[in-house]
């Protein structure tokens, strides 16, 4: 890999006659030689198997600690690629995706309590319509519970 030297930038950045230019953040220019091996190459040729085996661990790995991160109350980006990196020495080891995301989850993730004891809604709409009349049972999506209803007291009442 050569160093552009000159005061002027290169004519031009990509490939041509063989010649690949780039620039780095640097700023600097670099030229190498067109390299040979295709997009097409790397999917296709035996020679390349481990590196696509390589790289689908990696997007799956990723994928996974992304998820458990964003759970963390505090973001250190070291620690995310600690995980991607665990993440893809377990699925090297053969270990499924679902059960790598607990293991992250269970070393990275401590249980929270919960300040608060949210009690179930279980009562039925024909059960709060009459005790509090067929006009005050509201339906109910909290809970994941879509047949319960809650009761709207006439005050609070919109409309």
């Amino acid at each position: 890999m050569a160093k552009w030297i000159g005061s002027t930038p290169p004519p031009f950045t990509g490939t041509r006659e063989g010649l690949t230019v780039y620039q780095l953040q640097d700023g600097n220019y670099y030229v190498r030689m067109q390299s040979s091996i295709t997009g097409k190459r790397i999917k296709k040729d035996r020679a390349f198997k481990g590196f696509r085996d390589s790289s689908m661990r990696l997007k799956i790995a990723a994928g996974i600690a992304s998820f458990v991160y964003r759970q963390l109350p505090e973001k250190v980006f070291p620690l995310y690629r600690e995980m991607t990196g665990k993440a893809i020495l377990w699925l090297k080891e053969g270990l499924p995706a679902d059960v790598v995301k607990e293991k992250l989850e269970r070393e990275y993730l401590k249980p929270v309590k919960s300040l608060f004891k949210i009690p179930p809604i279980r009562q039925s709409a024909r059960l709060i319509g009459r005790r509090y009349g067929a006009s005050m049972a509201q339906p109910c999506f909290r809970h994941g519970a879509a047949i319960t209803v809650t009761p709207i007291h006439p005050r609070y009442e919109s409309g």
